[in-house]
């Protein structure tokens, strides 16, 4: 303390004013923007990551549900296994060309078909013709057709499972090649042939006399058959074959809910 009473003032070197680095005080509103923009750009990364995963989760939880069963079918055919076609696929009907028709080509029909087998649980669905479905279980059958409004359903005990599996006459059928055939598609099959003294199809009233099945080479799965018949009468218009195409035909259990019929079907 100075003589007088008074504090004593020392020098300060930064009291020169031009010497003072001022710092401004931080603008909060900006921070608090800056704050919300990578809070965004997380969640959004976030979201994404979390997404990438439950598809991989779901994609491979589906992918290992239904695993697909190759077998050999260059030595014997079976239609009795697990299969179903991924995609839609055709009905063809070939008629034959009337005696003295000037036609180049016979007439044809298509239409889109499907067909759903768990050999595994006994239970087929095929969409035989445009209007007719079989629902067929280990001992009924159901018939849904729906050329009629409202469509109808009738509940057959006669037919089941096994049944119309053998009225397709694909049940005896043998290889007579001794190497691959290609289909009209180009896939490598295996063919198989029989004598279908058991066919007793629900759309042609004709005998039939030759079944003619297509294997996938790869995956024994059931490509196509084709089902030729006689013409026995003097009928203008007579079929000379019907065709069931599925090249899209995968060896696995189909989804159950594929199974399930109609509501017209319900008791």
């Amino acid at each position: 303390m100075s003589k007088n009473g008074s504090i004593p003032r020392f020098a300060d070197e930064y009291e020169d004013d031009d010497d003072v680095e001022l710092v401004d005080e931080p603008d909060l509103k900006e921070n608090l923007r800056s704050f919300f923009i990578r809070l965004s750009i997380s969640l959004i990364l976030l979201a994404c990551v979390s997404g990438a995963v439950i598809w991989s989760f779901v994609n491979g939880e589906s992918g290992t549900s239904s695993p697909e069963h190759h077998r050999d079918a260059s030595k014997n055919f079976s239609i009795f296994i697990d299969q179903y076609s991924k995609k839609e696929g055709l009905y063809i009907t070939t008629y034959s060309l009337p005696e003295g028709s000037n036609a180049d080509q016979p007439k044809q029909e298509e239409y889109q078909s499907f067909w759903f087998q768990s050999d595994t649980n006994k239970t087929l669905v095929h969409q035989i013709t445009p209007t007719v479905t079989i629902y067929a279980f280990e001992h009924h059958a159901y018939w849904y057709d729906t050329s009629s409004t409202p469509a109808k359903c009738t509940f057959d005990t006669n037919m089941n499972y096994s049944t119309y599996i053998k009225n397709l006459g694909m049940t005896n059928l043998e290889r007579h090649h001794s190497e691959y055939e290609e289909t009209h598609n180009g896939e490598k099959v295996f063919v198989y042939q029989g004598n279908p003294h058991e066919v007793l199809l629900t759309n042609v009233n004709q005998t039939a006399f030759l079944v003619t099945a297509y294997a996938d080479a790869t995956t024994g799965a059931l490509l196509a058959w084709d089902t030729y018949f006689t013409s026995e009468s003097d009928a203008s218009e007579m079929v000379f074959k019907t065709s069931y195409e599925y090249p899209h035909m995968t060896p696995a259990k189909p989804d159950p809910s594929y199974f399930v019929t109609p509501t017209e079907c319900s008791p």
